[in-house]
């Protein structure tokens, strides 16, 4: 009876052994997931209403006709942090990527570059006047220093003028414009169209599509497509070209560094 209980005893052991030899241990990941404050690098292909606007791939970009010869197309580096240059849509859809994935995300325009302000679009008439004459304070020659005599010539923004007459408050100048100029007021082109005795009338020569950099009175630069030209009316939108878009991104993840 001695021998036989050994004999289980030992057994028994020997399972136990065997059991605990064979547990799984907790594997480690292979291929570590991207994490926030990771330094990665991507290929990325960006759609916009089914359309490919952006890529690092070349053979995508020849394909869709946005190849451009001045442009290297390589993977993108990138810290993966909100707030950063980055949209925040963007760097949430590549956390938890492991290196070699492939993944399609769609970043609501909430996410994105935000939704369109109206506040930021602009209706303007193509044609405006402007008097002949401009009175202009005193204050404003004794600032910049400069003497005030009749039929003195200054240039402008706009082109040259000529001091018409003055007082000790007030200078009143005459614009020296002829049909056929051209200049830039706060950034837009403008073209001289007509001048009489009093009035000139001036056409905004934007082209429908471009951007151009304005100042605004406040001295504040803003960056402005013209969305819509005719004979009639301009209108320009300060909004970021993809405000109110939802983005469709196919990123790989090439290579990630805690």
């Amino acid at each position: 009876m001695k021998k036989i209980l050994l004999t289980v005893f030992f057994l028994s052991m020997a399972l136990l052994m065997a059991g605990c030899t064979g547990q799984q241990q907790p594997q480690q990941n292979a291929t570590p997931a991207a994490q926030y404050g990771d330094l990665v690098s991507v290929d990325y292909t960006l759609r916009v209403d089914g359309k490919v606007i952006d890529t690092s791939l070349p053979d995508v970009a020849s394909r869709s006709g946005i190849a451009s010869p001045s442009r290297t197309y390589q993977p993108m580096s990138l810290r993966l942090m909100l707030g950063g240059q980055k949209i925040n849509g963007f760097v949430n859809g590549i956390v938890g990527m492991e290196q070699g994935e492939t993944k399609n995300f769609t970043v609501a325009a909430v996410d994105g570059y935000g939704l369109s302000d109206p506040s930021k679009i602009m209706n303007q008439s193509r044609y405006y006047n402007m008097s002949v004459y401009e009175n202009v304070p005193m204050d404003y020659f004794v600032s910049q220093n400069v003497s005030v005599e009749k039929g003195k010539v200054f240039p402008s923004a706009v082109g040259y003028v000529a001091v018409d007459n003055f007082t000790n408050d007030t200078v009143r100048i005459r614009y020296l414009i002829s049909p056929g100029q051209q200049f830039a007021v706060g950034g837009l082109p403008q073209t001289v169209v007509n001048v009489t005795n009093d009035t000139i009338v001036i056409r905004v020569d934007v082209v429908q599509g471009h951007t151009y950099t304005v100042t605004h009175l406040s001295g504040v630069n803003a960056t402005s497509r013209a969305v819509h030209v005719d004979n009639e009316t301009v209108v320009m939108d300060e909004n970021n070209p993809l405000a109110g878009k939802d983005l469709d991104f196919e990123v790989t993840l090439r290579s990630i560094t805690h």
